[in-house]
């Protein structure tokens, strides 16, 4: 059922006042601070992308399909119309998996609003200060809106990049445009009434490519409100509407009381990946890169790993024995596999050339994931990371070594630092 007070105003209404009005002054700096460096992490990962095929594909379906016009193609520099643009820049941004996440709604934001928000600030030659302002409405809407369903949209298969993305992306492309509280509100109405997407896409290029429909989509839907058009305003909390088939009608709108006094942005924050990979694989992969440096270990030191994970992980971390590098970015034997034999989980291991080295595919052998109740319960009530794990390595001399992670680095309660943030950018595009 929907909690907290009655208002004559929907939920759509809410979010498009609030988006509508905000201005960048209003934000507070920590928060500010973090929407410039998922930006920052954003162009990184575009141009680290690009030269993926999901991407190079993207890139060539939006040339047929558009025409010339003001927005960018990063990382090619060619110029189309703003929804081409974005659907391109969309797939870039996620095709690696090395954009950031939310826990609000488990939503890969940055990669879905970003790419609508620069869109539409170029498709009228907006200002830094209104694309910045227009990102951070974006973001706040969707994570609100995941704040408000909780995640158990997730745990029912629905994906929120392209659930809360898509709204997220209306809002801020709307924002971007300029438009009034009302259209504003269209936008997120005709934005919700079309978004959808499922967790079953993990490890396949329709991933990326379904995160640049939901760009475009989000700036498709704020310039068709711009234009004059109107969606069914109630369409969130209504009959048949988003809470009712996302989340059996479960929505807690006092969240919405919190736009603008506290951020999403800031709480539950962003996590800045530091891995190619799916956010689950993280905390293994820090913690058994941990155990190695600290002993002194190769792979041939190693006679088997064992990560305890809470259910979250284990849902996340569905390729056992992958096929394709794309599986192998949801998968804890290859990630944990790579880095037994590499010393590290990065660009170069994207490939199936990587994947299937013998190497790695015996370090591989060595892995195996557990699902831990008592990490799922403490996780769920918050006492440890959503996305932990404990690692356990038994050496062929017999010692064993273990460590639990709660977090890793680039969450948000152990961001990564400028250098390193820094470092990845640098990373990404001496890759490009």
């Amino acid at each position: 059922m929907l909690n907290g007070p009655t208002s004559a105003e929907t939920v759509a209404e809410r979010l498009g006042a609030w988006a509508s009005a905000l201005r960048l002054e209003d934000v507070p700096a920590p928060a500010r601070r973090i929407a410039e460096r998922c930006f920052v992490d954003l162009l990184a990962v575009i141009i680290g992308g690009v030269d993926q095929e999901p991407a190079k594909l993207a890139r060539t379906i939006s040339l047929d399909e558009h025409g010339t016009g003001p927005a960018t193609l990063l990382g090619d520099g060619r110029r189309i119309t703003a929804t081409g643009a974005a659907f391109a820049n969309g797939v870039a941004a996620h095709v690696l998996d090395f954009d950031d996440t939310c826990y609000a709604g488990i939503t890969h934001g940055t990669a879905v609003i970003g790419p609508a928000v620069l869109a539409a600030a170029e498709h009228i030659a907006a200002d830094g200060e209104t694309l910045l302002a227009a990102f951070i409405a974006g973001s706040e809407c969707a994570y609100g809106l995941g704040k408000a369903t909780g995640n158990s949209v997730y745990f029912g298969g629905w994906w929120g990049t392209t659930v809360y993305g898509a709204i997220g992306a209306a809002a801020g492309a709307a924002r971007a445009l300029g438009l009034n509280a009302n259209e504003t509100a269209n936008a997120i109405a005709i934005a919700t009434l079309g978004t959808g997407g499922m967790v079953s896409g993990l490890g396949t290029d329709a991933k990326p490519l379904t995160c640049g429909v939901a760009a475009a989509a989000g700036l498709r839907a704020a310039l068709l409100a711009k234009a004059g058009a109107n969606g069914p305003i109630g369409v969130i909390e209504g009959n048949r509407g988003f809470a009712e088939v996302f989340n059996a009608g479960v929505f807690d709108a006092d969240q919405l009381d919190l736009l603008g006094e506290t951020y999403s942005l800031v709480d539950p924050g962003v996590f800045v990946k530091p891995y190619p990979s799916c956010s689950a694989t993280h905390a293994a992969l820090e913690a058994v890169a941990t155990l190695v440096e600290e002993h002194g270990l190769n792979a041939a030191d190693v006679s088997q790993v064992v990560c305890r994970v809470p259910e979250l992980v284990d849902i996340s971390l569905v390729y056992d024995n992958p096929e394709t590098w794309q599986q192998g970015q949801f998968s804890l034997p290859y990630t944990i596999g790579s880095m037994l034999t590499d010393g590290d989980f990065g660009v170069p291991h994207l490939n199936n050339e990587a994947l299937g080295r013998n190497d790695i595919r015996a370090a591989m052998a060595k892995v195996e994931k557990r699902r831990d109740d008592d990490l799922t319960a403490k996780s769920q009530r918050g006492e440890i990371g959503p996305e932990c794990a404990h690692a356990e390595i038994t050496t062929t001399d017999g010692r064993s070594l273990e460590l639990f992670n709660s977090v890793a680095t680039g969450a948000p309660t152990k961001p990564m630092s400028d250098d390193q943030l820094d470092q990845k950018f640098l990373t990404l595009t001496e890759h490009a």
